[in-house]
């Protein structure tokens, strides 16, 4: 017998539930690699369920349902950190963590997962094969939590078949789903570069070499890479986030130091502008007489949608909500993401999940006025459950 999940079940069995546990977590943030306290929280919830489940990656935890019969292994990732942002959404169950808030939906991820292993564990009688939940610290910070669990086995005993992420999408309403086949997020890198000059007053210019000069031609030239120096119909984004540099309005600057970040889809894009930089920096230097230091630092990479379970997530979202609940997504988004690192080893999918609310404004990822339609809960939970149930049934005819 399959294990159907519906949206109206998770209505009435879990949502309050789940409304619940989101405002805790929304209330207690934790910054990735200190993630204690909402570990203890999951550990909690996973033994009030009697769900079997393991300590990986210090602060990280993987969940395990067993079917009742033979079957598949599919995990479903759901990353726990928050970020270094003071919170300003006003909302009466805002951080209690000055500085720090879950501006990325980690929070609500967490609960999708929880609910997800709530509402398969009911049914672990009917479920044909294995179910894991990894509850993955610090995806916030390179090289993030997924590499680790991987390292440490989460993907083995039994050997994962596919792979489920699911990530907040403030931009779509609640009830709504951003699928996309082939690339959904960006490779996601960093670079870090310091011009150096030589410094001297401001009335002599020429006794010296202004590092803000060279600085500003610098951040002209970077701006041409993605317009003049690659395909228009490549993908790719370079933004300067952080410039420094300078003493004193009447001296010249011997030192600028800058930071940003590259995103690129392509192996090849990534090497391209990452060349074109590096060969920038060594014209700008030499036009002024200067020198430079640079480290250019490789993120997370690009993340695949498998077809076939990007299609199996349709199937699942037509059948809890409708077909008009799925959003065909024209292109992913430039963001980077550790989930990545699965669907390198795994047919994967990443779930665009609509957590915005019509009628009000949306703000973006890492916004201190990020926030979730807790409507939206209730939604994840029950198209990601169901999506876990048809891939597992999917493997029973295909066997």
């Amino acid at each position: 017998m399959e294990a159907t999940i519906t949206l109206e079940w998770v209505e009435a069995n879990l949502e309050a539930h789940l409304i619940q546990m989101y405002k805790h977590l929304h209330q207690h943030p934790e910054l990735s690699t200190q993630e204690v306290e909402t570990q203890a929280f999951i550990l909690r919830e996973l033994d009030r369920l009697n769900i079997p489940r393991k300590i990986m990656a210090t602060t990280g935890v993987c969940a395990e349902i067993r079917g009742g019969r033979p079957g598949k292994t599919v995990l479903l990732r759901a990353d726990i950190d928050a970020l270094p942002i003071g919170e300003q959404t006003g909302l009466p169950y805002a951080s209690r963590k000055e500085g720090v808030m879950h501006a990325c939906g980690h929070d609500a991820h967490t609960v999708v997962g929880l609910g997800v292993a709530a509402a398969l564990q009911e049914r672990a009688a009917d479920l044909a094969g294995t179910v894991k939940i990894m509850f993955q610290p610090s995806e916030e910070v390179h090289p993030g939590g997924a590499t680790r669990m991987i390292q440490e086995g989460i993907l083995e005993n039994p050997r994962v078949d596919a792979a489920i992420g699911i990530h907040t999408n403030p931009y779509l309403p609640a009830g709504k789903l951003g699928l996309k086949d082939g690339y959904i997020l960006a490779n996601s890198d960093r670079i870090y570069i310091s011009l150096i000059g030589k410094g001297g007053h401001a009335s002599a210019p020429d006794q010296g070499i202004d590092a803000i000069a060279m600085a500003g031609q610098f951040l002209t030239g970077l701006q041409a890479i993605v317009s003049r120096q690659l395909s228009p119909f490549d993908n790719a984004v370079i933004t300067i986030g952080t410039i420094s540099g300078g003493y004193t309005a009447n001296a010249i600057a011997d030192r600028v130091d800058l930071a940003g970040t590259v995103r690129t889809l392509t192996a090849e894009t990534r090497d391209r502008v990452q060349a074109k930089l590096e060969s920038l920096l060594q014209a700008v230097a030499g036009y002024w007489g200067g020198t430079f230091t640079h480290r250019y630092e490789r993120g997370y990479p690009a993340t695949w949608n498998d077809k076939a379970m990007t299609d199996t997530v349709r199937a699942a979202a037509a059948a809890c909500f409708g077909e008009d609940s799925i959003i065909e997504l024209e292109h992913g988004y430039m963001s980077g993401d550790d989930f990545a690192y699965l669907a390198q080893a795994v047919p994967s999918v990443f779930i665009e999940w609509g957590t915005g609310t019509e009628g009000e404004e949306s703000f973006a990822w890492h916004h201190p006025k990020f926030r979730v339609n807790l409507e939206s809960l209730k939604y994840g939970v029950a198209v990601t459950a169901q999506s876990i149930v048809g891939f597992l049934e999917d493997g029973v005819r295909e066997g």
